[in-house]
């Protein structure tokens, strides 16, 4: 590695920074590397080293962003007494997609680019379908969080279905409140009766990490 490549390790954040800002600021079209590099003032061929087209930069912008989601939906989970059950899960799941600026320019004011992001080899586990949700709710059955007798991919669906009618009707002032009667009925038709969902918030962490090393397994967006 290039005295170039060691010294741009240490500008990482702003690099991803100012991809975020200018992301926000004027969609994908908006993050090109002489806009990036012009923003955080690192030169552009020590920026072209690492990332060598807008995409993969963007690529790394989405991986950071997605494991600060999970970071934050971990610590929710854990402090919950009742944080196992997939109910209390997507509780703080879903406020941290429609919360957060970034994740909720892609998934709901700007889904082109997140079509564009996910043509990436390296983002693909992004892409919007049911097949890593229901790893979880296979976990979660497993260790007896579901009631017994559920239907994964169903209940894959049904919280899509939830997702999808927040997106269409955002947004909302009282977004908490709305998620969580929502997310009490979906409890009440799945979630098992138990008292200690230690378990779950075990399967959920487990999970979570795999997702993310399946992030950082990659070069983009890891530090």
């Amino acid at each position: 590695m290039n005295q170039a490549s060691i010294d741009l390790g240490d500008h990482l954040d702003s690099l991803l920074d100012s991809t975020e800002k200018l992301f926000l600021e004027g969609g994908h079209s908006a993050v090109t590397l002489d806009a990036v590099a012009n923003h955080s003032g690192v030169p552009l061929e020590a920026l072209t080293e690492l990332y060598p087209t807008h995409l993969d930069i963007l690529v790394a912008m989405l991986n950071r962003e997605f494991s600060a989601m999970y970071q934050g939906i971990i610590t929710d989970v854990e402090r919950d007494p009742l944080g196992g059950l997939l109910s209390r899960i997507y509780l703080y799941t879903l406020p941290q997609v429609y919360q957060r600026p970034t994740a909720r320019a892609l998934y709901m004011t700007d889904p082109d680019t997140m079509r564009i992001i996910t043509s990436h080899q390296h983002a693909q586990v992004y892409r919007p379908t049911t097949e890593i949700r229901e790893e979880l709710i296979v976990e979660l059955m497993a260790v007896g969080m579901v009631k017994p007798g559920s239907n994964p991919t169903t209940i894959s669906s049904v919280l899509s279905v939830i997702s999808g009618g927040l997106a269409l009707t955002a947004p909302h002032n009282n977004l908490s409140e709305v998620v969580g009667e929502m997310l009490t009925m979906f409890g009440q038709r799945y979630d098992a009766e138990v008292s200690d969902t230690g378990a779950g918030k075990a399967a959920f962490y487990r999970w979570a990490t795999l997702l993310d090393v399946r992030l950082r397994d990659n070069r983009y967006g890891t530090s």
